[in-house]
């Protein structure tokens, strides 16, 4: 992708989530991490977001593309807000400059922990998604602290970043999903007006969890972005 020196591309996944969002888009960068995001227990919901942007920069090792997905994203923006030094570019997945979360989500993972996570991942794939995928993704998602997602779900109701979007000035992009139920249109819509240079890319057949349910879309994606950039 891109020419000259290759690019360095650092992946965040999103709530609820982990690592393993990435695996399908391993072999499609050349020079990629992921980041594993961990719980900091000790910091509370309000300053998460912060605090994991500041342990993300903290284990860069070179200026890099962030890529952020939902949760991962507000964390991407913070980043490229804290030190635009380290963020080449923003690819933004299913994400918004604000992430307000439904309450009853939030009580549910208390109340029903079991049924809000497989509540969750079903909302996260689209209603056509491949049954293999939705499976899988409700058997990874038991392996998920009920209490951790909690508290990043609550990180996410305290993100708000709309008024500073026009001090993000590295180059960035925008990935929906078009089932996206977990992250409407109009959250993503809002960089559209921000930014309306920005490339947005709607990924046909995909939800929330685009780049695992149609990998080959997302990653053409990727590709087309970092053309444009020189990436």
């Amino acid at each position: 992708m891109g020419s000259g020196s290759v690019a360095h591309w650092y992946l965040i996944h999103g709530a609820a989530s982990s690592r393993l969002t990435w695996t399908k888009q391993l072999r499609a960068l050349a020079s990629v991490e992921r980041a594993a995001l961990p719980a900091l227990e000790h910091v509370s919901p309000a300053d998460l977001i912060e605090a994991w942007a500041d342990w993300c920069l903290e284990h860069l090792t070179q200026p890099s593309i962030i890529v952020g997905h939902s949760m991962g994203g507000a964390i991407a923006q913070t980043m490229a807000l804290k030190n635009p030094g380290l963020v080449q570019g923003l690819v933004l997945a299913g994400t918004g400059p604000h992430l307000p979360v439904n309450p009853d989500l939030i009580t549910a993972l208390s109340e029903e922990p079991d049924k809000a996570l497989s509540r969750i991942t079903r909302w996260s794939l689209a209603k056509t998604a491949d049954s293999t995928l939705l499976e899988r993704s409700l058997e990874q998602v038991k392996s998920i602290d009920p209490n951790r997602a909690q508290r990043e779900f609550l990180a996410c109701t305290y993100f708000d970043v709309r008024a500073e979007l026009s001090q993000i000035t590295c180059p960035k992009a925008v990935i929906a999903g078009a089932e996206d139920r977990m992250t409407p249109a109009a959250l993503t819509d809002l960089f559209r007006q921000a930014w309306p240079e920005a490339p947005y890319f709607t990924i046909p057949g995909a939800g929330h969890m685009m780049m695992l349910e149609q990998p080959e879309r997302f990653n053409e994606a990727l590709a087309q972005i970092a053309d444009q950039f020189n990436w």
